[in-house]
């Protein structure tokens, strides 16, 4: 009886001891914030007649991404304007988005935009988008109308 307690002991304490430097270890894991800038400009003048009548209407989202679950941390429609009316490349219209608390090792963040240009009721919509992955702090998306 002793022995197979002694043998059960023996066993037992590595496993202890090895699984108590994991708990310690996912216990220091400190979440990080993640900073995304947006910059959203026009690449031409949009003067042209043909334009007057054109609008352009931007959703972003910033999905935090971990494992299979997807869940959006962040969601901002902007307002129909005309194209014209967006600022050119030297003067972008810039969003800071902050997301707190990634796990940066576990969790990455997905930044999607939808663009949706609108010419007398035709519609033509334009997806892009980037991730923020581990070791990232700071991202940046560029969106030209």
């Amino acid at each position: 009886m002793k022995k197979k307690l002694i043998i059960a002991i023996a066993a037992a304490v590595p496993l202890l001891v090895s699984g108590s430097f994991l708990g310690v270890k996912s216990f220091s894991e400190k979440p990080i914030t993640k900073n995304i800038n947006v910059e959203v400009y026009k690449t031409a003048s949009y003067v042209a007649p043909v334009y007057s009548d054109t609008y352009a209407t931007l959703r972003i989202s910033i999905i935090k991404i971990h494992g299979n679950k997807r869940d959006t941390a962040w969601q901002h429609d902007f307002e129909p304007k005309q194209l014209k009316d967006f600022p050119a490349s030297d003067k972008p219209l810039v969003q800071t988005v902050t997301i707190p608390n990634v796990n940066d090792k576990k969790e990455k963040l997905e930044i999607l935009y939808q663009l949706t240009y609108n010419t007398k009721g035709s519609e033509l919509n334009f997806s892009n988008g980037t991730i923020i992955g581990k070791g990232v702090q700071n991202g940046k998306l560029n969106i030209k109308i």
